[in-house]
């Protein structure tokens, strides 16, 4: 294949990092890069590829095959190499034209009968896994606790006698025979302690392959259920052949009569005697690598858990519903770009004030409220005993892949949200929500602690809840200006904080009971152009007011607003006199005298001097200059 490396990533969408080419894979997005693509003229198709999210090798070349154009063909060798080649890609071809043949599924399900996991198998013997989302499958294990197969069968036993095998396929042939039987993904090694639960008070028969591995993976398997288990034992079967297992002892005649006579005599396991390693090989410890999924580009992840924090005032609210409503018409926010899909919100604090703001944001981004792939969950529940009957409702709907809860205080279930246990086991309930159907991300709105500040926004419950959160997101609001980033914590690479400007909107669709338009706040986000503006517009009005400070002695809030020209529909707009003069003592350029009115302090009576020596053009010239930067 006569092309080069840049050329191969021009062809496929993606772009070369040091020797691989990394792209997207069959189907994926154009952002993904889970295929890598190496050329290799050695290669009988001049280049090599390995998916990262377990996608079919086979469809994977064919994938870059068909975005370069060209068909495959053998390179010539020696007759009988190509003899053999030419027979194996017509086993490969006839395999792939009749899927049964060509990979063979494994489905985990939970104990209520949904799917969980899959595990496809190829003919060459290659294994690839993927997680149900709710509505399809998607690459990639579950982030989830580890099920063992066929659960459900395990569960309805009516006797506690469990056989344990290596592999799906053996499995499935000793459930032939009516036994109860189970395995782990991923085979051998791969047995963890979240797989102990179903197995308490039973009898555990384990079936090795004939080799060291199947060795090892018995006596993992013995020793990390030695402590639930009542007896366990491990079967080793007669006649076996080098790696041979129990599917290819039932092939040679095997039968369940002599398979009980076979588990009747084999030896209790004695705990102290079962060796088990901590140390795992750099294999094994990467199998538990699992690809960021982005919900918003490059800042929150599926099956995440995050809360939001902010004093009351700050558009906790505002941004939220913003971003419901971005995921779901799959609209970037700043720089952040998203898919669409489907989200639920729980409305638990002001159910009646959400309602509002959602048909205000609906005028402003001109959507149909009424049929935005967005669900409400209206009024507090007591979320400990309803999750069950909300996954049911999910589940109904198809999954969902991004869930908003508005506020946690609203469905805080004990007396003290400052302790830590109660605090902890709140945030867990939380954090449980990532396991709906379609794996969503989770965002919980929270209440900082007392005595918030820009840099102290931290959720209520302290160290016991933002350590089982994911990252603590945070809004601070000066004027009409909201600031999102993060403190305290936060999982994954730093974003640049986000700017949001609040705007009072009206819609046909929000009136009062005597038809006059409600007014409600909405939050758009901002571009760096945008943030320039509205920060110059704030800086000047704190120039204005330092001045008319220094031009007006003892004059109340009110009589500032009048000499400034700031009234609004109600009168005299104190309210921006007070956030303004807020600004400015933090600054330490005002300060209150004994009357409560404002006075300059010895560095804003140097500031006044600085404004009155710039003249009023040169303020008028930076202005413009800043708006239009």
């Amino acid at each position: 294949m006569n092309v080069s490396a840049q050329q191969l990533a021009a062809a496929v969408g993606g772009v070369v990092s040091g020797t691989e080419v990394l792209a997207p894979g069959p189907g994926h997005s154009p952002k993904d890069r889970s295929l890598s693509i190496k050329l290799d003229p050695s290669a009988p198709d001049g280049f090599v590829v390995h998916s990262f999210s377990g996608d079919d090798p086979l469809a994977c070349k064919d994938h870059v095959r068909d975005k370069l154009g060209v068909r495959w063909e053998p390179k010539p060798r020696a007759e009988a190499s190509i003899v053999r080649m030419q027979a194996r890609v017509s086993n490969l071809q006839s395999a792939r034209m009749k899927t049964p043949q060509s990979a063979t599924e494994y489905i985990y399900k939970l104990e209520d009968g949904t799917p969980y996991l899959r595990v496809k198998r190829t003919l060459d013997k290659q294994f690839y896994q993927a997680h149900w989302t709710g509505s399809s499958w998607a690459n990639g294990a579950p982030k989830g606790p580890k099920i063992p197969y066929r659960l459900p069968e395990l569960l309805r036993a009516e006797h506690d006698t469990v056989l344990i095998v290596e592999g799906e396929k053996d499995a499935d042939a000793l459930a032939a025979l009516g036994l109860v039987v189970t395995t782990n993904a991923g085979g051998a090694g791969k047995w963890t302690d979240d797989l102990a639960e179903p197995f308490k008070g039973r009898d555990i028969y384990i079936l090795p392959d004939n080799d060291a591995v199947g060795e090892k993976h018995a006596a993992q398997v013995a020793q990390k259920l030695a402590a639930v288990a009542r007896e366990i034992r491990i079967v080793r079967l007669p006649g076996l052949t080098s790696k041979g297992d129990v599917s290819d002892w039932l092939a040679a005649g095997g039968t369940a009569d002599e398979l009980a006579r076979l588990m009747e005599a084999a030896p209790k396991e004695a705990a102290a005697e079962i060796p088990t390693s901590p140390i795992v090989s750099s294999s094994e410890f990467l199998d538990g690598f699992v690809p960021p999924d982005y919900l918003f580009d490059g800042l929150i992840q599926r099956r995440f858990c995050y809360s939001l924090t902010a004093p009351t005032g700050h558009a906790k609210t505002a941004i939220g519903l913003l971003m419901a409503a971005s995921k779901a018409l799959g609209r970037a926010i700043g720089k952040h770009d998203v898919e669409p899909g489907r989200v639920l919100y729980f409305a638990g604090e002001n159910p009646d004030d959400v309602r509002m703001r959602w048909i205000a944001l609906s005028e402003k981004m001109g959507f149909d409220p009424k049929t935005i792939d967005v669900h409400f969950l209206p009024g507090t529940t007591k979320l400990s005993e309803t999750v069950p009957r909300i996954r049911e409702a999910v589940q109904r709907l198809g999954g969902v892949s991004f869930v908003l809860v508005d506020t946690s205080a609203a469905y805080f279930e004990g007396d003290e949200e400052n302790g830590n246990v109660q605090a902890g086991n709140h945030a867990r309930l939380m954090r449980g929500l990532v396991a709906l159907p379609g794996e969503p991300c989770v965002l919980v709105m929270c209440h900082p602690v007392k005595n918030a500040a820009k840099d102290n926004l931290l959720p209520r419950g302290g160290g016991a809840f933002i350590a089982e959160v994911d990252g603590n997101l945070t809004c601070w609001k000066t004027d009409s200006l909201v600031t999102l980033h993060w403190q305290g914590k936060f999982r994954g690479p730093d974003f640049a904080p986000l700017s949001f400007e609040l705007e009072t909107v009206t819609s046909p669709q929000l009136k009062d009971s005597k038809g006059r338009l409600i007014p409600s706040v909405v939050a758009k986000a901002l571009s760096d152009q945008e943030r320039t503006r509205v920060e110059a517009n704030s800086s000047g009005d704190e120039d204005a007011l330092l001045l008319a400070v220094a031009d007006n002695e003892r004059a109340s809030f009110a009589g500032l607003a009048v000499a400034l020209g700031w009234i609004s529909s109600k009168g005299e707009n104190k309210a921006k006199v007070k956030r303004c003069a807020d600004r400015l003592r933090a600054d330490k350029l005002v300060k209150p005298d004994r009357r409560g009115t404002l006075a300059l302090t010895e560095k804003g009576e140097t500031e006044v001097k600085r404004l009155r020596a710039n003249g009023p053009k040169n303020v008028k010239r930076e202005m413009k200059r800043l708006c239009t930067t």
